[in-house]
């Protein structure tokens, strides 16, 4: 039998104790998840600034789009590893339609959020809707209207400069000349 002096047993509890702190201080402070992937300068086709599309993208390793559309929509699903994280969409609406009205579809943003440029846009922490201005959309045959919405929380005020830049875009597209020249249905 060994006999352990007072002195040796404090070394060993001291050499555990440090050991053990060493080994929850590593597992505390692995790094956040990452963007692997390049922030794409477009929407299915239509041109955003990086930087406003960056903060509604999650981390991840690879990232993707998937455009659909049917008559008087055009949608988009912005993918991070596989998952959508992002989707948009481009519609036409009847000339009457309000931001309210838009919101109240939507996913991701109730008309009650928070209003900006006059209530023609209305965005939340998940989604927004705002006015596109098309060249001749603002006849009596209809408006049309961009909404977006993420599958996580992002700053409010990202989610309005993105709408906002993205409407702008999609004013200055071929596809806004498209809607707005289909017939509503």
């Amino acid at each position: 039998m060994h006999n352990i002096s007072g002195r040796g047993v404090r070394s060993v509890v001291v050499v555990l104790g440090a050991g053990l702190l060493v080994g929850v201080t590593t597992s505390c402070s692995s790094s956040s998840p990452t963007r692997e992937y390049a922030v794409p300068s477009d929407v299915c086709g239509t041109q955003v600034a990086r930087s406003l599309l960056e903060p509604l993208l999650p981390p991840g390793e690879k990232a993707g789009a998937q455009p659909t559309s049917s008559v008087g929509v055009k949608r988009c699903r912005m993918l991070v590893d596989g998952k959508v994280a992002l989707s948009t969409s481009i519609e036409k609406r009847d000339a009457n339609t309000s931001a309210g009205d838009v919101a109240s579809s939507a996913y991701g943003v109730e008309p009650t959020d928070t209003r900006a440029d006059g209530g023609r846009t209305i965005y939340s922490k998940t989604g927004a809707v705002t006015l596109v201005e098309c060249p001749g959309s603002a006849s009596a045959n209809g408006t049309v209207w961009a909404t977006v919405r993420t599958s996580h929380d992002v700053k409010a005020s990202s989610m309005r400069d993105f709408v906002k830049g993205y409407a702008t875009a999609v004013g200055k597209s071929d596809a806004c000349r498209a809607l707005t020249t289909q017939d509503h249905a």
